[in-house]
């Protein structure tokens, strides 16, 4: 299952403001790179709170977790290994290297509380709504909600848009690929090492080909700068959202905190 999928949900999460979200994302990632061993873990206790009292499930969650439990177990090798005293490994670097991977994990936790409550291109609305405002004031005669410039570069929510559901296609098509794989019995030897470069090389195909798709599809359906985007509410929620997400790197300042 893929942990960063769309998942239309009945729960007040999903219909807050995707602006307010993903202010909070940005304010929580930055907080959980600074906030030191005891509030951090009330942040990811908190995000695992918030996915229970929304009716986010945990499954998918799995495969991210080995991936974080990798990617922590390589920093503190590189973070250990070899510290110049004669000694093999330093031991006393595993308290940063644990709370390394703690801070990966509650960037994940909120991460994905995101990306399964909104769709990414509300998110990039609004930044187009706001590129074709500013536009309107620096350049006075041109329209406030339409761009005069031709092209996607002149859509800078699409581009967001587009580059948001990378995470999300990287899961599936990995997960395509591993299943079809599967089904074929390939893989099934004792050399699974020697199976991962065709495997690789699939999965690199599959997503070229799924970028190449997009954009056909974004040709097809006419795609044009100048589209009509629908405004999104911004409730007193959405701004409470907001405020308890800078609140957060506030909190990170105070004295003893980080």
């Amino acid at each position: 299952m893929n942990p960063f999928a769309f998942e239309p949900l009945g729960s007040p999460l999903a219909r807050m403001s995707a602006l307010a979200k993903g202010i909070f994302l940005l304010c929580v990632s930055i907080a959980a790179m600074k906030y030191g061993l005891i509030p951090l873990s009330l942040l990811a206790a908190a995000g695992l709170l918030i996915q229970c009292a929304a009716g986010i499930t945990f499954r998918g969650m799995g495969r991210m977790t080995l991936l974080i439990a990798y990617l922590s177990l390589f920093s503190a090798i590189v973070r250990g290994i070899l510290p110049g005293d004669g000694r093999i490994f330093a031991i006393e670097t595993l308290s940063g290297s644990a709370l390394y991977s703690l801070r990966l994990a509650t960037v994940f936790i909120y991460a994905r509380l995101f990306y399964v409550s909104t769709k990414a291109s509300s998110l990039g609305e609004f930044l187009t709504r706001a590129s074709r405002k500013a536009s309107g004031l620096f350049r006075p005669g041109l329209s406030k909600t339409a761009p005069s410039d031709t092209g996607i570069l002149s859509d800078p929510g699409m581009l967001l848009s587009l580059s948001m559901l990378f995470l999300p296609r990287v899961f599936e098509n990995y997960t395509k690929v591993k299943e079809a794989a599967a089904l074929r019995g390939y893989g099934s030897g004792r050399k699974k090492i020697a199976h991962f470069l065709p495997m690789m090389q699939t999965f690199i195909f599959m997503s070229i080909k799924g970028a190449l798709l997009t954009a056909r599809a974004m040709e097809l359906r006419s795609y044009s700068n100048q589209r009509t985007i629908e405004r999104e509410r911004f409730a007193g929620a959405d701004f409470v959202i907001a405020v308890a997400g800078a609140s957060l790197i506030l909190v990170a300042c105070l004295p003893g905190i980080a």
